[in-house]
């Protein structure tokens, strides 16, 4: 795989104004000014010694930071290994009849490529990367190509938006058939978060109200997590996923809402998407970082700017 020529050894400062981006050869820190905004893993990293090999990994975001600099994310979870930051996976598709779950890091993962932009100003830092699925027994046969980008904002007084495209491409000879998890009909799987249960308890929030259960479908268009910025803190913080109006189903009910500490959009959710080859989709979504609970933060304001943002452009 291609990490243009950088090592581990050294960081590098690739872009510096505003935003910077730094990197050390397995990872790209995002910074607005000192503070930083997220790290990206484009290579995997050590896990810890207490979880299993298969579940290294790359191409996700952690740690995702707040506006005060605490972290907003976990990973390696012990009570799902598999959870990691911010990340884009599902568990139970296919490739013609053999199982493809990215999700659970079950024989195939996603791997870098390469970088399609890397930039920062005075005004936004973007990065944009291709990467690949594979199966671990044949890493050098893709079956599905990636093209993430995530575009950071400066912050405002109390939030900070961070927009992702997440673009989908069958590149196998075969059908593939993507799947949220048939579990239970949970349908997990899409675009999703792991907060940091170390600062549980965590308060969820969608345009229906607070959500005080688990919730698995929800007529809504946003959903935010907010929890306290320590556990010994009265002080919150949190974010807000925000479902763009030309994803595909606008506005799909599909989330996942867990007080254990997870939150996801989940699309097709409890339904398939079946790509021929070459096929492909586009999803996207802001993720709403903010002080203070979502009412305090002003979410469904801010979603409604997003909104109408989104349908003139």
């Amino acid at each position: 795989m291609v990490y243009l020529g950088l090592t581990s050894i050294f960081i590098t400062t690739l872009f510096q104004g505003a935003f910077s981006l730094h990197d050390d050869g397995a990872t790209v820190t995002v910074k607005d000014g000192e503070a930083p905004v997220f790290v990206y893993r484009y290579v995997p990293g050590k896990k810890p010694v207490f979880v299993p090999e298969r579940y290294k990994r790359a191409c996700y975001i952690h740690p995702l930071y707040g506006l005060d600099g605490e972290i907003l994310t976990q990973d390696f979870p012990l009570d799902h290994f598999h959870h990691r930051g911010v990340f884009w996976a599902w568990p139970d598709s296919t490739l013609g009849d053999r199982k493809l779950d990215v999700w659970a890091l079950d024989g195939v993962r996603e791997v870098h490529s390469k970088w399609l932009v890397r930039e920062a100003d005075d005004t936004r830092a973007e990065l944009a990367v291709e990467n690949l699925w594979v199966y671990d027994d044949a890493p050098e046969n893709p079956v599905v190509k990636e093209q993430i980008r995530m575009l950071v904002h400066p912050a405002g007084k109390d939030h900070r938006n961070i927009d992702f495209e997440l673009t989908f491409q069958n590149i196998s000879n075969e059908v593939f058939t993507l799947r949220g998890s048939g579990t239970d009909n949970k349908g997990y799987g899409g675009f999703c978060l792991r907060p940091d249960a170390s600062r549980a308890p965590f308060l969820f929030t969608s345009r229906q109200g607070e959500c005080t259960e688990d919730v698995l479908e929800l007529e809504s268009p946003w959903a935010d997590v907010s929890y306290t910025v320590a556990s010994d803190s009265e002080t919150f913080s949190g974010m807000a996923i925000f479902q763009n109006p030309r994803n595909p189903g606008y506005p799909h009910s599909g989330w996942i809402l867990r007080h254990y500490g997870f939150l996801g959009q989940s699309w097709p959710h409890t339904k398939s998407h079946v790509m021929q080859p070459g096929d492909s989709f586009t999803l996207c979504y802001r993720l709403y970082i903010h002080r203070g609970k979502a009412g305090a933060a002003a979410v469904e304001n801010a979603f409604q700017d997003y909104e109408k943002e989104s349908t003139t452009k």
